[in-house]
C-alpha cells in the first residue's frame, strides 16, 4: 500500500489516521461499484450491455403497419394520407445484438415513417413510390416468445412490401403493394409503455 509522506499527512512515522480511513473507504466505494455493476450485468439479459429503446412507433388504423409519430407529420399511408395512429406506444429495442429470438434489421422509412425488414437486396414497396429508404437505428425486434403485460404479439413480415403490420384482425390492412399484407416469417412480440 502508497502511504502518504509526512507532508501528506503522517504522525511518528505512520500514515495519518485521516489519510488510511480515506484510502479504506475508496477502496471499499470501488468494490461496491464492482458488485453493483456485476450484479446488474448479471440480471440484465443482455449482459452488460445497455438496452437502447426508441418509442413513438405506433399502430396505424388504416393499413395496420407501424410507423413512427415522432415528427409533425405522419409520413405516407398506403391508404391514403398521411398514417392514422391508435392503441399502444411501442418502445422497441435498437442497437443490441441479435439473438435467436430477437432479428435485427428492421429500419425506420424517411419516406413513409414505416418499419421495414432491411435484410434483403431490394428494400420493399414503400406507398411514397419505389423501396423503402432506411435511416436511423437498426431495430432487433424480439419474436416468438410469450406475450406478456407491456408487450403485444402478432406483429408479422409482409413479404410483399417488407413492412411490420399488425396480424390480429381479421383482414390485413393495406399492403403498398397492392391489396392487403401477406404473413410471413416471425410472431413478432413488441414491448409498449
Amino acid at each position: 500500500m502508497d502511504f502518504a509522506t509526512r507532508d501528506e499527512g503522517t504522525t511518528r512515522g505512520g500514515p495519518a489516521r485521516r489519510a488510511v480511513l480515506a484510502r479504506g473507504l475508496g477502496a471499499t466505494a470501488a468494490a461496491l461499484a464492482g458488485a453493483a455493476l456485476a450484479a446488474g450485468a448479471a440480471a440484465s439479459p443482455a449482459g452488460a450491455a445497455v438496452r437502447a429503446n426508441q418509442t413513438d412507433w405506433r399502430f396505424c388504423t388504416k393499413c395496420y403497419g407501424m410507423f413512427f409519430r415522432g415528427y409533425p407529420t405522419d409520413g405516407a399511408c398506403p391508404a391514403g394520407g398521411g398514417h392514422d395512429s391508435a392503441g399502444y406506444n411501442f418502445n422497441l429495442p435498437h442497437s443490441i445484438p441479435e439473438t435467436p429470438t430477437a432479428q435485427h434489421n428492421w429500419r425506420f422509412c424517411t419516406k413513409c415513417y414505416g418499419m421495414f425488414f432491411w435484410g434483403y437486396p431490394d428494400n420493399g414497396r414503400c406507398p411514397a413510390g419505389n423501396a423503402h429508404a432506411a435511416a436511423g437505428y437498426d431495430f432487433v425486434l424480439p419474436h416468438d416468445i410469450p406475450q406478456t403485460a407491456g408487450t403485444q404479439r402478432n406483429w408479422r413480415f409482409c413479404p410483399k412490401c417488407y413492412g411490420l403490420y399488425y396480424y390480429g384482425y381479421p383482414t390485413n390492412g393495406r399492403c403498398p403493394a397492392g391489396n392487403a399484407h401477406s404473413m410471413a416469417g416471425y410472431d413478432f412480440v413488441l414491448p409498449y409503455i
